[in-house]
């Protein structure tokens, strides 16, 4: 079960520097379009006070070509980090899969605690005796002799239903 905890403890570990992981690319994206709307700005502002004698044609150009190239970057940047997170995943999923098995074997070699039956004395103490017959059964013998199968169970501290050709059994009955 130790071995389970631990385990479990380094799942998290996994999980928690995952999520720094995760949280340092979202920082680096958010950084990357800080610095692309910068970009934009500065090359709308030259466009609008453009006096050297580019068309601007020629600035739109220029911009929707820079454009494209910060997108293709993202694209780059998203697809390592998807990448990157995919990879973590799968190791995070190997190891959970390796401690549920610990623990289902760990579960599994756990001895069986056996049935502890408890016996009342909440029964008539008056009766007869019985001699079971083959094909009888405790709750055949209750009904044909005006007893219960709890009492009969009682009486005769049987941790089941099962008895025997010839056993002898004690049957309380109601005065």
């Amino acid at each position: 079960m130790n071995s389970a905890n631990v385990q479990l403890a380094n799942l998290r570990s996994d999980v928690d520097r995952l999520d720094q992981v995760v949280r340092s690319l979202r920082l680096e994206v958010e950084a990357l379009r800080r610095e692309n709307r910068e970009m934009q700005d500065g090359v709308k502002k030259s466009l609008e006070g453009n006096s050297d004698g580019v068309s601007s044609v020629e600035l739109n150009a220029i911009l929707k070509d820079f454009e494209r190239k910060i997108q293709s970057v993202n694209q780059a940047s998203r697809q390592s980090l998807i990448n990157e997170v995919s990879k973590e995943i799968e190791t995070l999923t190997a190891q959970t899969q390796k401690a549920i098995n610990a623990v289902a074997k760990a579960v599994e070699g756990q001895p069986a605690l056996p049935k502890v039956v408890v016996f009342s004395e909440n029964y008539p103490q008056t009766g007869t005796s019985y001699t079971v017959k083959s094909g009888d059964s405790l709750a055949q013998i209750a009904r044909v002799l005006g007893s219960t199968v709890d009492w009969i169970r009682n009486a005769n501290r049987l941790s089941s239903d099962v008895i025997h050709p010839g056993q002898e059994l004690f049957i309380p009955l109601k005065n």
